[in-house]
C-alpha cells in the first residue's frame, strides 16, 4: 500500500469535507443502503491526519452565496417576517393591522423636523434653496422651451381627462367630491402618473399580493406608501395655502404672483390661482418611489424607472402650465423624507446571532423585539411646579 503522501492527504480532507457536508444536506432523508465492499472506504485516523495538514485547500465554490438566489423562510404561522436583501442586511417586518398607518401621520410629521434639519443635513438643505432660487429666476423661459418642444412634438398642452363617475361631496363650503378621471390624450397620461388614483392602485397592489402570499414586507409597503403619501400631503397643501403662487397658465405676470396667507375663502374661491408652490404631483410621486425602493433594495430597477416616469410627469405639468420648475425641489424632498420616515418606522434590522452556539438556540438570527405604537410609549411623571402637583405625560418622537 503506498504511503499517505501531503497531496493525497488533501484529496482525503477534500473528500471528508465533502461526505460531511453530504451529511449535513440530508440528515433526515432515509438511510441509504450500505457501500460495495469495493468502494472507496477512508479511514477515520486518515481524515483526521489530513485536516490537521496546514496547507491551504482551493475555494472553488467561495462565491457561491453570491449567485443564490434570496431566500425567505416563512414563520411558524406561515407568514414571510424575515428579509435578507443583501450579505449580512435581513430586516424584520411585522404584519401591520389595518389602517394603522394613519395612527402614524401624527409621528411622522412630529418626526420631521428633527429628520429633515438635521446638521449633516445643512448642504442639502442649501442646495435645494440655491436650486430653488435659481430655478425661479429661470421659471417663465423653462415654461416658454417647454411648451415650444410640446408643439413641435405635437403634444397637447391643455389637460384633459374624461370622467367616468362622479360623486359630489361637501364639507361645508369646500367641494370635495369623489370622482375618477382616465386621461385622453398623451400628455395628460404622463399627467396622470401623479394622480392619487395611480398611487392608490400601486399601494392597493402591494396590499393584494401581501394578503395572498402572507408576506410582511408587501404588506408594510402597502401601509407605508398611505402613510408617507398622506403625510406628504398635508405638509404639501399647508405650504400652498401658506404662499398663495399662481400656477403658470393663470399668472398674470412673468413667474406668477405669490399671494401670501391667504385667506380660506379667497383660496377656495380660485384655488389655481394659489396652490402652484410646492408641487404635490411629485411629491407623492418620490413617496411612492422611495417606499418600495427602500423596501426592495435588492431590485435596482425601481428607482431608475421611478425616477424616469417622474421625468415624464415633472414635463407634463410644465408643458400644461401646472406648475414652474421651481415647485419641484421642495416638493420632492418633502415626499423623499416622509418616505424614509415611515420606512424606518415599519422594520428593524436583524442583528447577527452571538458567536456562543447556546446563546443562538440554533437561530442564526436575534428577532428585534415587538413594539409598542408610538401613541403607547408615552411616560407618566409627577411634577412639582410652586404650589401645583400633577403629572405630565410625554412622549419622545
Amino acid at each position: 500500500m503506498k504511503p499517505y503522501t501531503p497531496r493525497r492527504l488533501r484529496l482525503f480532507a477534500a473528500l471528508c469535507l465533502s461526505l460531511f457536508s453530504a451529511t449535513a444536506s440530508f440528515a433526515h432523508a432515509p438511510a441509504r443502503a450500505a457501500a460495495p465492499s469495493d468502494s472507496l472506504a477512508v479511514p477515520a485516523d486518515t481524515c483526521q491526519a489530513a485536516l490537521a495538514d496546514p496547507t491551504p485547500l482551493p475555494a472553488a465554490h467561495s462565491d457561491l452565496n453570491d449567485t443564490l438566489p434570496h431566500i425567505h423562510p416563512r414563520d411558524a404561522d406561515g407568514r414571510i417576517s424575515d428579509y435578507t436583501v443583501a450579505p449580512g442586511v435581513t430586516w424584520h417586518y411585522d404584519k401591520p393591522k389595518p389602517f394603522r398607518w394613519a395612527l402614524n401621520i401624527p409621528r411622522d410629521l412630529g418626526q420631521f423636523p428633527g429628520y429633515a434639519f438635521r446638521k449633516e443635513n445643512k448642504g442639502t438643505l442649501l442646495g435645494l434653496s440655491a436650486g430653488s432660487v435659481a430655478l425661479w429666476v429661470a421659471d417663465q423661459a423653462i415654461i416658454d422651451w417647454s411648451q415650444d418642444v410640446g408643439k413641435q412634438l405635437g403634444l397637447t398642452a391643455k389637460s384633459t381627462q374624461r370622467t367616468l363617475f362622479y360623486v359630489p361631496f361637501h364639507v361645508g363650503s369646500a367641494n370635495l367630491p369623489f370622482e375618477f378621471n382616465v386621461p385622453d390624450n398623451l400628455n395628460s397620461t404622463f399627467y396622470y402618473l401623479g394622480d392619487g388614483w395611480t398611487h392608490l392602485a400601486v399601494a392597493s397592489s402591494f396590499w393584494i399580493y401581501g394578503g395572498i402570499k402572507k408576506d410582511n414586507r408587501a404588506l408594510r409597503t402597502s401601509s407605508e406608501l398611505g402613510e408617507a403619501i398622506f403625510s406628504t400631503g398635508l405638509v404639501v397643501q399647508a405650504l400652498k395655502r401658506l404662499t398663495g403662487r399662481q400656477s403658470p397658465y393663470v399668472a398674470t405676470k412673468d413667474r406668477g404672483e405669490w399671494h401670501l396667507f391667504p385667506s380660506y375663502n379667497r383660496y377656495q374661491s380660485f384655488v389655481p390661482n394659489y396652490d402652484a408652490f410646492p408641487t404635490g404631483h411629485l411629491a407623492t410621486a418620490m413617496a411612492t418611489v422611495t417606499v418600495i425602493a427602500e423596501n426592495y433594495p435588492e431590485y435596482h430597477f425601481v428607482r431608475p424607472v421611478g425616477y424616469g416616469l417622474m421625468g415624464l410627469l415633472g414635463y407634463a405639468m410644465l408643458n400644461n402650465g401646472v406648475h414652474w420648475a421651481s415647485d419641484y425641489p421642495i416638493g420632492i424632498a418633502i415626499g423623499y423624507g416622509f418616505a424614509k420616515i415611515a420606512v424606518r418606522n415599519g422594520r428593524t434590522r436583524v442583528e447577527d446571532a452571538p458567536t456562543d452556539p447556546a446563546a443562538a438556540h440554533g437561530t442564526g438570527w436575534v428577532r428585534p423585539p415587538k413594539r409598542l405604537p408610538w401613541y403607547r410609549q408615552g411616560q407618566f411623571s409627577p411634577y412639582t411646579y410652586g404650589p401645583f402637583t400633577g403629572a405630565s405625560w410625554s412622549l419622545r418622537w
